[in-house]
């Protein structure tokens, strides 16, 4: 049974004792999260099989359903980078270019891909040696997140393991360095990081911390046993005998001459026929059926494949097939944007510090709740229909909120920026026209 980790609370930082205490429980979860990333590599259960008779065959077929799983559910989920939109243009181009200069739709990309995985991820923002604001995902393995009690918990402690020598603890104000000793820890450095709040960010796919395909993995065992075990069943069909009746007196010779001229003189009394086992397809092939469909149907996944799936053109129905699909990504975004508020919040701390350095420009600071978040499923849509509804839009919503549901238009700031620029150079183009 996979462990998951469990939230740790304390209403004080823990002491060096406490941190140590807390890196030995992580080698226990540690080990689901390396199952779980086995998995989604191809390194199923049924590699690890053996057989009791060695003479037997023993394939050991691997189904590829947690990447399938994990693939269909991120490039749903993030296919299509999320968008951010602002009154204050300002704000928005920095945080675009902050954005721009780290990488951000992929760094979202890889956030979505471990948490499907590993049911969290987490994230570091920190400064780097220009002084640059810059953000990077960190493996589950190598995190633990300490919380206050409180009744909305908030970030304590953040302990990053770098080795089995060496951690980092991120305090609300500081980055203390450890060196562990046994069951001591050495204090090697204490710096300032720079925020008023824990740097790291813990990305959960849903409140439990379960990953997309951790709760059908026996069906994924059992699918794969079946897949394995019919492939036996065939190999060992190949490797029938030849039953001779009443052929006693044949030798190796009249074997070997029998393979040669493939020809074989019975007299009354004998007989030849293959001894073969029997398989009964129509009932492994209603097993395996059975199995794919609750794999899917519990995973919430669609089979993309399926004529019925593809070729139905109905939008409700549709609408209808995605339903539970939906439901779970309706979870992530939720998830994901309280994350990517708690990203904007340490950013806009930064640039705050910054604007009111000597030799900046404007008062007062930035506030990352006057930046909306937006998402938008990748999911096959009718672009003329999507061009209407944003068409119809305009005048009842802001230009930035229109065009925020455009197909192709990522990047709403730049959009708008692009439509200024010409509408000033035809302004500009009809001065130039002299007067009649």
């Amino acid at each position: 049974m996979l462990i998951r980790p469990r939230m740790v609370q304390m209403s004080r930082e823990p002491t060096p004792k406490e941190i140590i205490k807390l890196i030995a429980e992580q080698d226990r979860y540690r080990t689901r999260y390396r199952k779980l990333q086995n998995y989604y590599e191809g390194y199923n259960s049924i590699i690890n099989r053996s057989m009791r008779d060695t003479t037997k065959p023993n394939n050991r077929l691997v189904s590829g359903y947690p990447a399938y799983i994990t693939d269909l559910m991120q490039g749903y989920f993030i296919g299509k980078p999320v968008t951010y939109t602002s009154a204050n243009k300002e704000l928005i181009r920095l945080i675009q270019d902050i954005n721009n200069y780290n990488d951000e739709q992929d760094e979202n990309s890889e956030l979505a891909k471990i948490a499907s995985i590993k049911g969290r991820a987490y994230e570091i923002v920190y400064f780097d040696e220009d002084s640059q604001i810059r953000f990077n995902e960190l493996d589950p393995e190598n995190v633990i997140m300490v919380y206050d009690d409180s009744i909305n918990p908030e970030p304590l402690v953040a302990i990053r393991i770098i080795s089995d020598k060496r951690c980092e603890v991120y305090t609300r104000t500081e980055v203390i360095e450890y060196r562990i000793d046994g069951s001591r820890l050495i204090q090697e450095g204490r710096n300032m990081h720079g925020f008023s709040q824990v740097p790291i960010i813990e990305f959960l796919n849903n409140k439990e911390g379960i990953g997309d395909f951790e709760r059908v993995i026996s069906l994924i065992d059992a699918y794969d046993r079946a897949q394995s075990d019919t492939a036996n069943d065939f190999e060992e069909f190949t490797d029938a005998f030849l039953c001779l009746v009443n052929l006693n007196g044949t030798d190796r010779e009249d074997i070997e001459q029998l393979k040669r001229n493939k020809v074989l003189l019975l007299d009354e009394q004998g007989d030849a026929q293959w001894l073969i086992k029997n398989i009964n397809d129509a009932a492994l092939e209603n097993y395996k059926n059975r199995l794919n469909d609750d794999i899917l149907r519990f995973a919430k996944i669609p089979d993309v494949t399926d004529n019925n799936f593809v070729g139905n053109a109905s939008g409700v129905a549709m609408k209808y097939k995605l339903l539970a699909l939906d439901q779970v990504i309706a979870t992530k975004q939720r998830k994901f944007k309280r994350a990517i508020q708690r990203r904007l919040e340490l950013i806009c701390e930064a640039l705050s510090l910054k604007r009111d350095e000597p030799m900046t420009d404007g008062p007062g600071n930035y506030d990352y709740r006057d930046i909306q978040i937006n998402f938008e499923v990748n999911k096959p849509i009718d672009e003329k229909a999507m061009l209407d509804t944003a068409i119809a839009m305009m005048g009842i919503t802001s230009t930035a909120t229109a065009l925020s549901r455009v197909p192709g238009v990522d990047d709403v700031e730049k959009e708008l920026e692009a439509i200024a620029q010409e509408r000033g150079a035809y302004a500009m183009t009809l001065d130039e026209v002299p007067d009649e």
